[in-house]
């Protein structure tokens, strides 16, 4: 995905790892890459912490999760010391590009927060939203908030945190997207 993603143009790679092991893996495969920056690291929480660094000194723009359990990154990027915390919640996004669709697809936050309340659901949004804008695909992203119906009803709490989350936008608590929900997945 590096490579692929460097020869298209898209990022500029900085590897961030046990750099033998990385020369390794990529002449396993076949991989080149003599014009990537290679950071040396000695194991999987020294590469995350590394790389957090890197952000700091603004040698990076974005972190990528590479041979490493999801744990062992986000221990660096949420540390309270050194980490990449913000006054908002931390959050994750998918950004895919399904070939049937003509637009990118972002699904937040499917990894990282569990059990979020209103509050953390705003977070997450307005990240997505954020991230949606500043990578330059455009303005104003149309923001599904998903749950089980379309319709809000005080059986289903996400339907009234869908509702809510639409209103908090109308009033510029969450900007930059336009927002629809509840929403059903097949919408």
């Amino acid at each position: 995905g590096v490579v692929d993603s460097a020869a298209a143009g898209i990022i500029r790679p900085v590897l961030v790892g046990p750099e033998r092991k990385i020369r390794d893996t990529a002449s396993k495969f076949g991989l080149d890459i003599s014009g990537f920056e290679i950071v040396d690291a000695p194991h999987s929480e020294g590469s995350a912490a590394k790389g957090v660094e890197l952000i700091h000194a603004a040698k990076g723009e974005m972190l990528m999760k590479g041979s490493l359990h999801t744990d062992e990154l986000m221990r660096s990027v949420t540390a309270k010391v050194g980490g990449l915390r913000t006054d908002r919640r931390v959050s994750h996004v998918f950004v895919m590009d399904v070939p049937a669709y003509a637009e990118t697809l972002f699904v937040t936050d499917a990894a990282i927060n569990i059990f979020p309340d209103l509050d953390a659901k705003r977070d997450i949004i307005q990240n997505a939203i954020d991230l949606y804008n500043q990578a330059g695909f455009g303005k104003s992203p149309r923001v599904a908030i998903l749950s089980a119906v379309e319709t809000v009803t005080s059986k289903i709490p996400s339907t009234i945190e869908a509702a809510a989350l639409c209103k908090m936008a109308d009033r510029g608590q969450i900007t930059g997207g336009v927002l629809d929900g509840p929403l059903a997945f097949d919408n």
